[in-house]
């Protein structure tokens, strides 16, 4: 009979002493102390294989199968007592803690509710993230304004946000402009907001971010990117404005929002961005998967200025979409804005104040 080698130790096994363990064949001391049996389907597998804690081992297969870990402590959790937050999964401590809150964690990303106006026909949609501080991480007041969005239909969430100071960061489900516009309570939080003593323009932290779904920039992965790219030589070709349109600091924008640079061509523009190692902290962000995001602006609680720069990224998209690279190359500052449409009031007013529209300028309201 040949010698039996353990595949741990190397060591020769004597007789039939030996163990056979994922296909291995081991001494009995590595049998012992290199191994375990796991608390779900009663198998035998090699130590380096664990998925389970201090109190439970587990291997790969019913791990991958039956259990979770708590998005929160990191506890592992067997389906039956895992309880789900939107989609995190989280033990029972945890997700009584988080379940008693209105403000999320950072990470916290539910379902997107779509909402646009029965009437409508071409539709964008719009989400919107909206950073406000100074007033407190305080969930009662995020209850309030909680119930005040979502008194017909479900339209925001609220998070928390390292970058604040003592605030929140509140979200919205992807709207259309009419929405947003019309249907969206907007006025009614940003007002309550202010009484609660919360500010977004006047801090050193807060950013009004605008996301636009990819998919409804274009029917193919190839009109997309065309699209985006067009949108991204507009910011670049435009920056001065579109800087005074911010409000935001040189610092700031460097910061939160910087720019890519300008090149002749939409397209250079965009595959130079994809090389970039800015991540998420450009003025266009590229790097979402489902969206792109517009980060430039500084957060207002100003109702004009906040639908003005959803209202300006909606005409940005249209002209990137219905504009040739050829025409977008040629076309002024003043060739944009002549035709932005009388619907567009609240942009219009805005451009006014900022001293960026072709007719007379009219007094600017303090912002919030």
């Amino acid at each position: 009979m040949s010698e039996i080698t353990c595949s741990c130790c190397g060591s020769i096994i004597d007789g039939e002493n030996f163990y056979e363990v994922e296909d291995s064949v081991i001494c009995e001391e590595c049998y012992r102390n290199r191994t375990f049996t796991c608390d779900c389907c009663g198998d035998r597998y090699f130590s380096d294989n664990d998925y389970g804690d201090s109190d439970t081992s587990i291997c790969r297969t019913c791990y991958e199968n039956e259990y979770h870990r708590c998005e929160r402590c990191d506890r592992l959790i067997h389906d039956d007592d895992t309880n789900w937050h939107g989609d995190y999964p989280y033990c029972q401590s945890c997700y009584d803690d988080i379940c008693d809150d209105f403000i999320n964690e950072y990470s916290y990303k539910p379902d997107p509710i779509f909402h646009h106006c029965p009437d409508e026909k071409k539709i964008r949609y719009y989400g919107v993230e909206l950073e406000i501080d100074k007033g407190g991480k305080d969930d009662g007041n995020a209850e309030v304004l909680y119930n005040i969005a979502n008194s017909d239909e479900e339209n925001l969430y609220i998070k928390s946000d390292s970058s604040l100071s003592d605030g929140m960061e509140l979200v919205s489900h992807p709207c259309s402009l009419q929405y947003h516009k019309t249907e969206f309570p907007w006025a009614d939080v940003m007002k309550k907001a202010v009484s609660m003593y919360y500010r977004s323009h006047n801090t050193n932290t807060c950013g009004l971010h605008i996301h636009i779904g990819r998919e409804d920039l274009g029917e193919t992965v190839e009109e997309q990117e065309e699209v985006i790219s067009r949108i991204m030589f507009f910011f670049e070709s435009h920056w001065n404005e579109m800087f005074n349109f911010s409000r935001r600091s040189e610092y700031a924008v460097e910061h939160w929002a910087s720019r890519y640079g300008y090149k002749d061509k939409p397209k250079d523009i965009l595959e130079d961005a994809k090389k970039n190692r800015k991540g998420r902290y450009a003025c266009v962000n590229i790097t979402n998967y489902d969206t792109i995001e517009i980060r430039l602006f500084r957060g207002t609680l100003k109702y004009n200025t906040f639908i003005a720069a959803i209202e300006m990224v909606d005409l940005i998209c249209e002209n990137a979409i219905r504009l040739s690279d050829t025409a977008i190359q040629k076309q002024s500052w003043n060739e944009f804005v002549i035709m932005i449409p009388e619907s567009c009031q609240e942009l219009i007013r805005y451009l006014k104040e900022r001293r960026l529209y072709v007719n007379e300028p009219v007094t600017n309201e303090e912002e919030i």
